[in-house]
């Protein structure tokens, strides 16, 4: 009988066995849209009183949807929402990568876009600068979002409530000498954000490291990720801030245009 996920070679101690089974009822709706539960059981392998704790774990979650006149279980809105999630970062990543493109080579400096996740900032995409010494990323990196440029940029439009709860979760680490570690300063720079457009991480993550990063806005005019220009400090002063403002902005705005936002004024 096909069960999905399984392997016959030695078992991960690390697996959760009761989640790995989950995730096994999950992927026999990517092949039918619905399944019974006798028909989950004897295809999987398992007795019913298991698959049906799994279904009605996920039911309970919203993954799953039973109907009630014939007791099939369907894809439920739980499981539309992280399909649509995993779509919209797809869409964003890869049509945000010749905007980058350009920006970096026409600036020589690493260019990068970031979300929001869980109260940190995840890069999403980067493209490397084209100088000798530049900053280095990563797909998937992590950075704290109350140091860096990407993270003030998108908590910016956050809600209070929001900003608190992010303030919570994940506290405000110093970093460097310049990391700001407080809500009133945290506060002032989102704030200063919002007014300018754009938001700078001055050396606050790691010293002689200079972030300038703008808001790239969804199809209702919402931020829901940055993109952000990264160089050294030597190369970051005021001048050149001021040069590479309208630069990333345009860069963003461009972004968000793809991804059918109407403009920054919706925001």
């Amino acid at each position: 009988m096909p069960q999905s996920g399984r392997t016959d070679g030695p078992k991960d101690p690390y697996l959760l066995a009761s989640l790995h089974r989950g995730l096994e009822v999950l992927d026999c709706f990517g092949a039918r849209n619905s399944w019974s539960l006798a028909d989950l059981s004897t295809h999987l392998g398992e007795s019913k009183a298991t698959i049906f704790r799994v279904l009605h774990t996920l039911e309970q979650f919203g993954y799953l949807a039973k109907d009630a006149a014939t007791g099939r279980y369907a894809p439920g809105l739980g499981l539309h929402a992280l399909g649509a999630a995993a779509v919209r970062h797809e869409q964003l990543r890869w049509q945000a990568l010749p905007p980058l493109q350009d920006l970096a080579e026409s600036t020589g400096e690493t260019v990068h876009v970031g979300i929001l996740h869980d109260g940190v900032v995840v890069t999403v995409q980067i493209v490397d600068g084209t100088r000798a010494v530049r900053m280095h990323s990563a797909v998937g990196k992590r950075s704290p979002a109350h140091a860096s440029a990407l993270g003030k940029v998108l908590m910016a439009y956050l809600p209070d409530g929001e900003v608190d709860a992010v303030i919570a979760a994940q506290g405000m680490a110093r970093f460097t000498e310049r990391t700001l570690t407080t809500p009133g300063g945290l506060r002032e720079a989102l704030h200063r954000a919002r007014l300018d457009g754009y938001a700078q991480d001055e050396e606050e993550i790691e010293a002689g490291l200079r972030c300038l990063a703008a808001p790239i806005t969804d199809h209702s005019g919402r931020p829901t990720a940055a993109l952000a220009i990264s160089a050294p400090a030597s190369r970051m002063d005021p001048a050149r801030v001021a040069a590479l403002v309208p630069q990333v902005k345009a860069t963003a705005l461009r972004i968000s245009r793809m991804l059918g936002s109407p403009s920054m004024a919706a925001a």
